[in-house]
């Protein structure tokens, strides 16, 4: 996709052809003599007082494509990622009957959410909550942070342009502090932290994470008296994110995460990105925190796989909510992450957290040590797998049975539902380390004799079969080896752990974790 092919940025629609490639052309010719600020600066004025040739709605696209043409390297180092409209819906519907009567955008970029929130209010109420001063946009880009403002004058009156606070700053400097009764809208920037700043306030959050999102978080749910955000997810299970979840047990809301394929909430192209994936690779987490006063933690979602053409259904705040689970999720040591289950699987959940008494670490170890080995690849997109031989392909683990008599039930544990759920539920992004898979809750302890058996002859049925289902993949120029054991294998084994937890669902009950779709099931892709 080129510049050109974005001509459907422009106002009027019955600018066609010839006229259209005209104004782009004016448009990247303007740059190029100009510089784009000065360029900036005259769309701005002609917009708000002359013929107002560019269709304020489509400013945040057209200064994008302004990015990818002076700069790539500057819109990445700022961790600038663009919201969609129908994303930016989304937020604005949560935040809408929020306790807070300041309106803060942090991170507001070119203004896409304080507009999408403005326009669902009454013309003349919008008009009246910015008069009164009440609308406050913080950005480090000056001119990002101009375009929101003269957009918001553009829409509701000229005479409103000194109302607006515009705070061209650092956000986490300490001089910096939202104002009294506010609730805030944000999409902040997703950037690692390279170096601490000394006008910076130091939480554990900042010095644990070092990246600047969740510390935007921090001062965003410790300042605000409600809030929308939207992040990358990591910060939900992660480790160095704890220190963050730790902090939000202190207040109470939501959180809705998105995987990353098949479809992703981001789905525009990356503008300005100096790379060779045009595409957005962010898995995405909206935290809605409501501070109700009788509540503490977060309810979570599971990780929500959806395809493309599911999109529009998807994006929906009220079919969203239903996705949600009950619980309210406090982190501890023992359980420090936030556990991503659907609701259709929270009785198995509950029994399998209540009943398992330790974790696979009891069982294995990646140390070679002269017992038997199962080789698990690293990627798991839409299963986890195990081979009693080591697989051809880069990334895989190794591991090594303390002791051979549990090496049917590891084997049969690593290709059921159980071990890649636990993935979901606590990680679900690409690789599945080690120590993620040590930490699985095991239930080895309430297998009866004929269950373990039964495990047995399955494991046996399934080495023996083990290279007529291996498949490959084509993965950093190379071919990477995996298997894709029959569904039928699955079933069988989810159904020997379901009897032992006491759970009379029949195995299909998994499909919704294995598949690519959200309203689609028994659709799952290759391991990757």
């Amino acid at each position: 996709m080129t510049i050109i092919n974005c001509l459907n940025i422009f106002k009027s629609s019955e600018v066609e052809g010839e006229i259209m490639n005209d104004l782009v052309n004016k448009y990247l010719r303007k740059i190029k003599e100009d510089g784009l600020s000065k360029t900036w600066d005259n769309i701005l004025i002609d917009s708000l007082y002359g013929t107002k040739e560019y269709n304020v709605e489509n400013f945040g696209e057209l200064y994008e494509i302004g990015l990818e043409y002076t700069n790539k390297i500057t819109k990445k180092e700022l961790g600038k990622y663009y919201t969609p409209e129908d994303v930016a819906s989304l937020l604005s519907n949560w935040l809408l009957p929020l306790e807070g009567e300041n309106i803060c955008d942090v991170g507001c970029g070119t203004g896409n959410l304080i507009l999408n929130y403005l326009s669902k209010l009454k013309y003349d109420d919008a008009k009246k909550l910015i008069s009164e001063g009440h609308v406050y946009l913080y950005d480090i880009d000056s001119l990002a942070l101009k375009i929101c403002k003269y957009s918001i004058a553009i829409k509701y009156g000229a005479d409103l342009l000194d109302k607006i606070n515009d705070i061209k700053c650092d956000f986490l400097n300490k001089k910096i502090k939202l104002p009294n009764n506010s609730k805030v809208i944000s999409n902040p920037p997703y950037y690692k932290i390279t170096e601490m700043k000394s006008t910076w306030k130091l939480t554990d959050v900042i010095k644990n994470s070092k990246e600047l999102y969740s510390s935007f978080m921090e001062k965003i749910i410790t300042q605000s008296v409600s809030s929308v955000i939207i992040t990358p997810y990591s910060f939900i299970g992660c480790d160095k994110f704890y220190s963050l979840r730790r902090l939000m047990n202190d207040y109470n809301g939501f959180i809705v995460s998105f995987d990353n394929v098949p479809g992703n909430i981001f789905n525009g192209r990356k503008h300005g990105i100096f790379n060779s994936n045009s595409t957005n690779s962010v898995r995405a987490a909206i935290t809605v925190t409501e501070n109700k006063t009788d509540k503490k933690g977060y309810r979570i979602s599971p990780l929500i796989r959806f395809k493309t053409d599911e999109r529009n259904m998807l994006l929906n705040n009220e079919l969203l909510e239903q996705l949600i689970n009950d619980e309210y999720q406090l982190v501890n040591v023992k359980r420090k992450a936030y556990h991503k289950c659907f609701i259709e699987l929270s009785s198995i959940y509950n029994a399998w957290m209540n009943k398992a008494e330790n974790t696979l670490s009891e069982f294995i170890t990646n140390k070679v040590n002269g017992n038997k080995c199962i080789c698990v690849p690293t990627t798991c997109r839409y299963f986890t797998v195990g081979s009693s031989f080591e697989l051809k392909r880069d990334g895989k683990r190794m591991f090594y049975l303390k002791d051979d008599k549990y090496y049917d039930y590891i084997y049969t544990f690593l290709n059921s539902s159980f071990a890649y759920w636990w993935w979901r539920l606590i990680d679900g992004g690409i690789n599945c380390s080690m120590s993620l898979i040590g930490s699985i809750p095991s239930i080895y302890n309430l297998l009866n004799e004929n269950e373990k058996k039964e495990l047995s002859t399955i494991a046996k049925d399934m080495q023996k079969h083990e290279k007529e289902y291996l498949v490959y993949k084509k993965n950093a120029k190379k071919m990477q080896e995996s298997i894709k054991f029959p569904k039928k294998y699955r079933d069988k084994i989810n159904k020997v752990f379901l009897n032992a937890l006491g759970i009379a669902d029949e195995p299909q009950v998994f499909d919704i974790i294995h598949s690519s779709a959200i309203f689609k099931q028994n659709e799952e892709g290759l391991n990757e």
